[in-house]
Parts: structure tokens; C-alpha cells; sequence
């Protein structure tokens, strides 16, 4: 495996425990509802906070607090599966491309 490859992927992977761990955090809470929002963990990441935001999943409460809205991060999981499946279909027909590629260049 290229170094690359091999730093993309502890990326991804420290990114989806980052974001379990987070999530984890208001499910644990309770926090679910405006009325019981929760202050940020310590040390929370300040890019998946941001993020998790932007897809509506953190709400932002009063006071600095948060809840978190099962909804939205049921659906932020779903958009998340679905762009996963079509990325691992076009490199599946990149691959085949290739063989193509090979198998016609080698027959001459």
C-alpha cells in the first residue's frame, strides 16, 4: 500500500471515530431536544463539530450547548453510504477499463 493511500485511509478512519465518539457523547446525554442540550465534550474536534453542524445533525441550542437531531444523522448517514457505494463503483469500472486496456493491448 502507498504511503498516500495508507495516510488517506487513517485519516478517514480517525474521521468516523471522531465522529462516533461525538455522537455518542449527546446519545449518552440525552441530548436530544433543545430543552436537553449539552455543552461539547472536552477536546471535541472542531472540524467534525463544524460539520456535523453544517448537516444539521449538532443543533446548536442556548448557552453554547448542542443536541443532536437523529433525524438529520440518520439521513447524513445514508448520503454517506450511498456516496461510499457510488465511489467504489466507478473504480470497479475504472479496474475493468483497465483490464480492457491490457487484455486489447496485449492480444497485438
Amino acid at each position: 500500500m502507498n504511503v498516500a493511500a495508507s495516510i488517506g485511509a487513517n485519516v478517514a478512519i480517525n474521521a468516523a471515530l471522531a465522529r462516533k465518539r461525538l455522537i455518542g457523547h449527546f446519545e449518552t446525554a440525552g441530548a436530544l431536544a433543545p430543552e436537553t442540550a449539552v455543552a461539547l465534550p472536552p477536546k471535541a474536534p472542531a472540524f467534525m463539530v463544524k460539520s456535523l453542524v453544517k448537516q444539521g445533525v449538532l443543533v446548536p441550542a442556548e448557552e453554547g450547548r448542542f443536541y443532536l437531531d437523529r433525524t438529520a444523522n440518520s439521513q447524513a448517514l445514508l448520503a454517506q453510504g450511498k456516496a461510499g457505494v457510488v465511489v467504489v463503483f466507478g473504480l470497479v469500472a475504472i479496474l475493468a477499463l483497465v483490464v480492457a486496456i491490457l487484455l486489447i493491448v496485449g492480444e497485438r
